[in-house]
């Protein structure tokens, strides 16, 4: 593959990448909660617990174990060049993306199969494809994909935050731990891996480290509506500091309107903490509407579960004392 392939399709990777990210994030979070109540149950509104503090980015942390390339992914000696147009092959590469941003997942993954035919030591192919599979939920396939993109090109540091959260998606805590800390090593700005250490630390019941994390991953990516989403879940979730979590979860709506994920959550804290019911309705209403197209089936359900609860309070407070 030559240098300006190379360098194009690099440079197309960092932008198109932020397409999906927000949407990997909250399939993430869906699948492995951090310990706490996420009921609706009452929850605590005021402040109790320091919190917003800036940690400069650490370049000394280290990780307790280096991933090595799985031994069974195929040899760079036994890959092949093909020879293919460069124009091809990129537009392969960004219509992938383009598939993922708009939900079309099985789609994205044909399509990067493609550009990993064309071009098959292109390890970025092999991390798009990853990502594909893992926006499926088929962690176990993408962690294979991971692997062949981390023994091309073992500096990759998105394909070690995206097989940190792969292995989140498969409860492997010590393997998120390791891949992130690897990302963040290669990449101190890499907010996948950010956010993977502060979930890790928050599973580990350490609170005091995970918010450390969460608020790096915030200071990193504050134009990022995910980071102000994974913080507000743990304020709400572990430190039960409804305020902070409204916060957070404002900012995240203001920053990726089209997320029916944010409403829910958003919902669920009015919910937990016996206020704004109407609030709550609209919430639960707009997240059923953005979750029409694509249709996000597990969206639409939890909506309407919390509809229901929301139903439910209603018609015992009509109910004469």
């Amino acid at each position: 593959m030559n240098r300006l392939f190379t360098l194009k399709m690099d440079h197309c990777s960092r932008y198109l990448a932020e397409f999906v990210f927000v949407s990997m994030i909250l399939l993430l979070a869906a699948c492995s909660d951090v310990p706490g109540d996420t009921g609706t149950g009452e929850l605590e509104t005021g402040a109790t617990t320091e919190v917003g503090r800036f940690i400069e980015p650490r370049s000394t942390v280290k990780s307790k174990q280096i991933i090595q390339p799985n031994p069974t992914a195929t040899s760079l000696a036994n890959i092949e060049k093909t020879p293919v147009s460069e124009t091809e092959s990129v537009s392969f590469y960004i219509n992938a993306f383009n598939l993922m941003g708009r939900g079309e997942y099985v789609d994205a993954e044909r399509t990067f199969t493609t550009v990993t035919e064309l071009e098959p030591r292109f390890a970025r192919g092999w991390d798009g494809r990853g990502q594909s599979l893992m926006l499926q939920g088929k962690f176990q396939e993408a962690m294979l994909d991971f692997d062949r993109a981390i023994e091309l090109k073992p500096n990759l540091a998105i394909a070690y935050a995206n097989r940190a959260m792969a292995r989140v998606g498969l409860e492997d805590v010590d393997g998120a731990f390791r891949d992130a800390t690897r990302a963040v090593e290669l990449d101190e700005e890499s907010v996948a891996g950010l956010l993977v250490l502060g979930r890790v630390h928050a599973t580990r019941g350490d609170a005091d480290k995970a918010l450390e994390w969460f608020d790096l991953a915030v200071a990193t990516g504050s134009d990022d509506g995910s980071t102000w989403w994974w913080r507000g879940r743990f304020f709400r979730d572990v430190l039960r500091i409804g305020h902070l979590a409204l916060d957070d979860f404002n900012k995240a709506i203001e920053l990726a309107p089209a997320q029916a994920a944010l409403y829910i959550d958003r919902a669920l804290l009015y919910i937990q903490a016996e206020a704004e019911k109407e609030l709550a309705r609209a919430d639960l209403e707009e997240a059923i509407s953005l979750a029409q197209d694509p249709k996000l089936p597990s969206i639409i359900e939890r909506a309407d579960e919390l509809l229901a609860i929301l139903d439910q309070r209603e018609a015992d407070a009509r109910i004469p004392k």
